[in-house]
């Protein structure tokens, strides 16, 4: 208090100035710990707050490990990417109306934890949760939060429902960077008219809802573009040899046969097609697995696809991190779209009338610009998900996944 007399009307400017060093002396903290834990109070687990969050000017964003945890490859590609988007706006004098947005690495390891992180969290008033987490825990986290928040912001999402399916709309404190699971029928679709397709065959397997789901839009979204397509319903788990549907396929002038199947069950197609000689392209919506390398000619669909072979991107990313930390991220990907996240997370904070969580849930809707490598997308208010994403196009080629093309797909036209 005698400091404070003595400075009279100048003590705050003083308090001011003593605030930025604090701040700086943390990012410098921030720094030398990157390459060791990340950050050094994750929340939740008995760790204490930040001082920032403790005395109000430190706005607490909770961030849930990926599987592996923080300590491997992935979890400190994220924890650099959002430390990016954190550093950027503490550089800033005024931060966000003399606030600041704070990471916080939770430690949390089992889902039994979750109820007990969440009370704790609120009490912290964390309005927005940034979730790497795997789908079982996903789960848990969005019964937890989907009524009254906080918001949560899943890292991946293609298989999570951020919509009220009685409604259509989305849910009021949902959010996904991806795109849902079935904007792969929109991408092979659009790629499929792309190439001058004139009639595709799908085969599916009726007993699994989500194969089937994704067959039934990749029908209509063909149809939707001009081409002829047809389903075929097997029992996959009990089928190995698809002779008879490829025979019908290929008579009826199919020349594009998508697989709504597992990934063996696919390649058992394409040995198929490719013993008939007949130019069969197999189109799949799943993921690049090794021993799908035999299928030579194969398509599928990465919604990574296009940030991986971005090389321009992935440069300008490096070097920007360089500069921050004096060393690199395991992961240029990865860190990419962490730190897409955190500016997405930032903004919402900068337009809020309030960091509540109903007013960053309206700001989230309503982000645009949000860089992803050289790209940027915007959220669209009636997914909640960005306005559109793009997705590379593979094909399987001298045993390798080689990048024939890419395709975009707007998230209101795809269905969860």
């Amino acid at each position: 208090m005698l400091e404070k007399k003595l400075l009279g009307k100048n003590w705050k400017s003083t308090k001011k100035i003593i605030k930025t060093y604090a701040l700086a002396l943390a990012s410098l903290c921030v720094v030398l710990l990157l390459g060791a834990a990340g950050h050094a109070s994750p929340a939740g687990g008995g760790e204490t707050p930040l001082l920032g969050v403790d005395e109000g000017w430190a706005w607490p964003v909770i961030v849930i490990p990926p599987p592996e945890g923080w300590d491997g490859p992935l979890g400190e590609s994220v924890k650099y990417g959002l430390r990016m988007a954190e550093r950027e706006i503490s550089r800033q004098r005024e931060g966000i109306r003399g606030s600041e947005v704070t990471f916080m690495f939770s430690t949390i390891g089992e889902i039994s934890e979750l109820r007990a992180r969440m009370n704790t969290w609120k009490g912290m008033n964390a309005g927005i949760v940034i979730s790497f987490a795997g789908q079982e825990l996903n789960e848990v986290l969005k019964s937890l939060c989907v009524q009254s928040g906080p918001c949560v912001i899943f890292a991946g999402g293609e298989d999570i429902a951020v919509k009220d399916p009685s409604t259509g709309m989305p849910y009021r404190y949902l959010f996904a960077l991806d795109l849902p699971y079935f904007a792969r029928a929109n991408a092979l679709s659009e790629y499929a008219s792309a190439k001058g397709a004139e009639m595709a065959a799908i085969i599916t397997d009726q007993l699994s809802p989500k194969l089937a789901k994704g067959a039934e839009e990749n029908v209509r979204l063909l149809r939707g573009r001009g081409i002829d397509a047809f389903s075929m319903f097997v029992p996959a788990m009990t089928i190995y040899q698809f002779n008879a549907q490829v025979q019908t396929a290929e008579s009826s002038g199919a020349s594009v046969i998508a697989s709504w199947l597992d990934s063996m069950s696919t390649l058992s197609i394409w040995r198929t097609t490719s013993m008939n000689r007949n130019g069969t392209v197999i189109h799949y919506p799943g993921s690049a697995h090794k021993f799908l390398l035999d299928a030579e000619g194969l398509i599928l669909v990465d919604k990574d696809g296009t940030l991986k072979i971005n090389e321009e991107g992935k440069r300008a990313l490096t070097s920007k991190g360089l500069d921050m930390f004096a060393k690199s991220t395991p992961d240029i990907v990865t860190t990419a779209k962490a730190y897409a996240l955190g500016k997405w997370t930032i903004s919402a904070y900068v337009n809020a009338v309030s960091p509540d969580a109903p007013s960053l849930s309206l700001a989230l809707s309503r982000v645009t610009g949000i860089p992803l490598l050289d790209e940027t997308f915007s959220i669209d208010p009636r997914t909640n998900r960005p306005e559109s994403r793009q997705y590379g196009v593979l094909r399987v080629q001298n045993r390798r996944f080689v990048p024939v093309g890419r395709v975009e797909v707007r998230s209101v036209e795809t269905v969860e």
